[in-house]
């Protein structure tokens, strides 16, 4: 196991997790949920220490690929940045999640708090979903907008078209 198995192994949570907060406690602010809305702020909680995990988890990913020929330093860069700035979200949004359960213990359902916190979670969504296209991008190039493959592969998808038609337009059986 090294870094960035790590890297890969932990990334996806925050990833995956705060989405699926964003509905959990948009069904809460609709129920007025106290239940929903106590496990969508325990949850925010987790994703910032997800979050946190990924982005350490970063550097001893980048050792690993400073191996490797090729390494695209550029976008990895790019990625460091972006995850730095999805951490702050989801440190926001922990803190938010921890400050949600002690007012959910005290007062009246925390509507506007529930609500924040959903909206929250859709935009620090949207910051994590950069962070992860542009990780993807590192190791997975055809990821990237308007990529293209190389003329060699396009020309065998050409080549194995001809055998599926005559070239007459008609199908081709054997």
């Amino acid at each position: 196991m090294n870094g960035a198995f790590l890297h890969l192994a932990v990334n996806h949570v925050p990833v995956v997790g705060l989405p699926l907060l964003f509905l959990l406690l948009t069904a809460a602010a609709l129920r007025r949920s106290r239940e929903l809305a106590g496990a969508g702020f325990v949850g925010l909680a987790l994703m910032a220490v997800a979050a946190f995990a990924a982005l350490k988890t970063g550097g001893p990913a980048h050792h690993v690929l400073d191996a490797l020929p090729g390494s695209p330093h550029e976008v990895i860069r790019e990625h460091a940045r972006a995850a730095r700035w999805a951490w702050y979200g989801a440190l926001v949004l922990g803190l938010l999640g921890l400050a949600g359960l002690r007012v959910l213990r005290r007062a009246a359902f925390p509507a506007a708090l529930t609500a924040s916190a959903a909206f929250g979670a859709l935009f620090v969504s949207t910051v994590m979903g950069r962070v992860a296209h542009l990780g993807g991008l590192i190791r997975h190039p055809e990821t990237a907008l308007g990529y293209q493959a190389p003329a060699s592969a396009a020309s065998d998808h050409d080549h194995d078209e001809d055998h599926d038609h005559d070239h007459d337009g008609g199908e081709h059986h054997d």
